[in-house]
């Protein structure tokens, strides 16, 4: 069963990433792309090999022949799109976050169980090779039980002062984006941190460097974390250490898992992934191929629309990280452990 797609939102991330990794997905067809900007629109369907732009969403979702929406614009405006997208029946994959609150997640969850179409939150690192060996050498007992975790994750730019974005950028919108490094990207180094361990995130603690309250603008943030299961958790994120490494470390009572070189698409590689098992009986590493976690993840959404299994990261789990951000956020401005279930709604 193919899959006919169209690609909302053609800006450098799409156009380096998704759509490259997109067009070798099995079961895939991208015919078309929606940008405002015709010229612009018409130079990225010529170079990606893109039939047909739209000028609008409602253009795009008017055709029959589309079944999906690729959805890569800024944050604020996923919980429209999903339920512009459940209304004409298609099914929807979203770039993380699912929206910049938790009601806005509980929008696009309610359109799209309304109407009966797929749900998905991009959280590409949950599909890295690396990360899902850990997973899997967890799940089994490998290491024993999980008492602790640490995950670091620091953007490879200049340390010096970045200035702020200009006045026209939606990064510095506040009905745009819920914040700084935290929304941004340490999201994606507390959800593969759960994701690993098989935990969910119960209570967090946090600071950062933030000079203001709303929206934040932090650089830098570290976030303690309580998981479900017992264990510690720690993340960090940065965009002010251009020579630090990141390293991911989980500690069992049995052994540990030192994970090297991973999150490559987000910082910028600088070796092959790699993953060592550390236990009583000696060391054992392994190294492993940088993997295409966005033709992975839409091959998942796929699968999960012709009725085999659900996205990799479904709407609930997108509103769930969502509250985690918002609790950290709480948690740094009153200084004091906030519960992540004090963010969640009654019903999922």
């Amino acid at each position: 069963m193919t899959i006919r797609w169209v690609l909302l939102g053609p800006g450098r991330h799409a156009d380096n990433r998704v759509v490259p990794q997109m067009k070798k997905a099995a079961d895939t067809d991208l015919v078309g792309v929606v940008s405002r900007d015709r010229a612009r629109g018409e130079a990225f369907a010529k170079k990606h090999g893109i039939a047909k732009v739209y000028l609008s969403l409602d253009e795009a979702l008017g055709e029959k022949a589309i079944d999906a929406v690729y959805d890569a614009t800024p944050d604020g405006l996923h919980p429209l799109h999903a339920e512009q997208c459940a209304t004409a029946g298609k099914h929807i994959l979203i770039e993380k976050p699912l929206a910049i609150s938790v009601p806005d997640c509980e929008r696009a969850i309610a359109a799209c169980r309304r109407h009966g179409v797929t749900l998905g939150v991009v959280f590409n690192q949950r599909h890295e090779a690396v990360h899902n060996e850990a997973r899997r050498t967890v799940r089994a007992g490998d290491i024993g039980d999980v008492l602790m975790a640490y995950v670091q994750l620091p953007l490879a730019r200049p340390a010096q002062p970045v200035p702020p974005p200009p006045p026209d950028s939606w990064r510095g919108n506040p009905t745009m984006r819920a914040g700084g490094m935290i929304s941004g990207i340490a999201d994606h180094a507390f959800d593969t941190l759960s994701y690993i361990v098989g935990q969910e995130i119960d209570e967090v603690s946090a600071f950062s460097d933030a000079t203001q309250a709303a929206p934040p603008n932090e650089r830098a943030a570290g976030v303690l974390l309580k998981l479900s299961g017992g264990a510690i958790g720690y993340a960090t994120a940065s965009a002010r250490m251009p020579s630090a490494r990141r390293p991911f470390e989980i500690h069992g009572t049995k052994g540990s898992l030192v994970l090297a070189n991973t999150y490559g698409y987000l910082v910028g590689a600088d070796g092959e992934p790699s993953l060592e098992i550390i236990t009583a009986a000696g060391r054992n590493a392994r190294h492993f191929p940088e993997t295409e976690c966005f033709r992975l993840e839409v091959e998942r959404f796929n699968r999960a629309i012709a009725g085999g299994g659900e996205p990799m990261t479904t709407g609930a789990d997108g509103l769930r990280a969502q509250a985690t951000v918002m609790a950290i956020y709480a948690a740094i401005r009153d200084g004091r452990v906030q519960r992540v279930g004090d963010f969640l709604p009654k019903t999922i």
